[in-house]
């Protein structure tokens, strides 16, 4: 709070002696909670987080404060791994070393309330009291108040397009510990460790860093500041609203917008537009962000449209999938209870997603589905019991549950 406070109340003020901080017990510790724990993943080293926490952390945290005070800690190599993306492409993604991730943290957690003050509002991705609920709801905001005409866009390949010395020029800014900002610069210029060959990346942030999403955040404020803050003072502004979260974002105006003009504030910072994911329409043509979909449908009595936020098919179609695949018929099946508590996890945490939009039209195809596959479930599971016998699903019926209950709850 005091490095917040003290950032939100000079804007050009620059911080030096953050060394200390980051070697403080109490930030490495809360690093170390922040962590993933669950993850098995090894970076180069091949210690997992469970053989530090068999080993001791208290000794692995004094390690890493020892090396930081003497100006030892040096970046370690990077794992990495290839994801399938939807499109058939793959995305490129680090494992860092236990040592790296807590360090990150650490750093996370100084650099996080130094840079905050400073961002638009018109970023939604990876902040404290931001989401995706909130920025679906800006973008709602912008369309009530007439700006029908949309461009949504994708920054192309990121994460790996940043330029180090222009990030670099970003921190530099606010940071003026000159440890501090080796660190940051020995992770994006950590060797990566691909299939077995190791090269040196010229540019571009890692994806699977702690730390990787606040970087894009200090990097990609340059382009949200060349927008209108976002607020009731600029309902009139023409070149449009900008809503972004991470790499996405979309612009809504009432005039045309010029996409010329983004292209141009995308080169001015050695970025550029994903033109296979851009597009501008308007808002009768509807189109999705961040899991909702949003259109205007205009009533044959109203000659003015109502905005509509409903869940995008694509996710309606994942609890579907989910709902098929936990009631297949197998040869080792559990009881059909334990199926159905599983399932209502996945739709709870659907429904607490899009609670906020238009979603009854996606939930009467999941209740269809649930429907259809409980009752077949059930039948294979008690044809394979003692009928005899008071089955699993049975002590369930007993417990007040029944499979026709309907599954949404407002």
């Amino acid at each position: 709070m005091e490095l917040y406070n003290s950032s939100n109340n000079n804007k050009k003020k620059r911080f030096n002696h953050l060394k200390k901080l980051l070697t403080k017990d109490d930030i490495l510790y809360a690093a170390w909670n922040n962590i993933n724990k669950s993850s098995t993943a090894a970076g180069v080293d091949n210690i997992a987080v469970r053989e530090i926490e068999r080993s001791g952390v208290a000794d692995f945290i004094k390690s890493i404060k020892k090396d930081l005070k003497k100006n030892k800690y040096q970046a370690d190599m990077v794992r990495t791994i290839h994801i399938p993306k939807n499109d058939g492409s793959q995305r490129q993604l680090g494992i860092l070393t236990v040592k790296d991730k807590v360090v990150q943290a650490a750093m996370k957690l100084i650099l996080e309330p130094i840079f905050e003050p400073d961002f638009n509002e018109s970023s939604f991705g990876f902040r404290a009291f931001k989401s995706t609920r909130l920025a679906s709801l800006e973008v709602y905001k912008w369309l009530e108040a007439g700006n029908n005409h949309i461009f949504k866009g994708d920054i192309e390949d990121c994460f790996g397009s940043i330029p180090h010395n222009g990030l670099m020029d970003c921190l530099k800014a606010r940071i003026k510990d000159r440890h501090i900002l080796s660190i940051v610069d020995s992770w994006l210029k950590a060797g990566l460790m691909d299939n077995g060959s190791v090269y040196q990346p010229e540019i571009g942030i890692l994806q699977g860093g702690v730390i990787s999403p606040l970087l894009v955040n200090i990097y990609l404020d340059q382009f949200d500041n060349r927008w209108v803050e976002i607020g009731l003072k600029g309902v009139g502004n023409p070149k449009g609203h900008l809503v972004r979260y991470a790499d996405d974002f979309v612009i809504l105006s009432k005039e045309r917008i010029d996409t010329g003009y983004i292209r141009d504030i995308l080169k001015g910072i050695e970025l550029e537009l994903n033109r296979g994911k851009s597009r501008t329409l308007t808002a009768k043509d509807g189109f999705d962000f961040l899991g909702f979909y949003f259109v205007e449908v205009y009533p044959e009595d109203r000659f003015r449209g109502n905005i509509h936020i409903i869940p995008t098919e694509g996710s309606v179609q994942r609890v579907i999938r989910n709902i098929i695949e936990a009631t297949e018929i197998k040869s080792e099946m559990v009881s059909p209870g334990l199926v159905i508590k599983r399932i209502y996890q996945v739709i709870d945490a659907w429904l607490n997603y899009y609670h906020h939009t238009d979603y009854l039209n996606g939930t009467e195809k999941i209740q269809e589905c649930f429907n259809e596959r409980i009752p077949m479930y059930i039948k294979a599971y008690q044809s394979r019991k003692d009928l005899h016998k008071k089955s699993d699903f049975q002590n369930y019926m007993n417990n007040e549950a029944t499979c026709t209950n309907d599954i949404i709850v407002s």
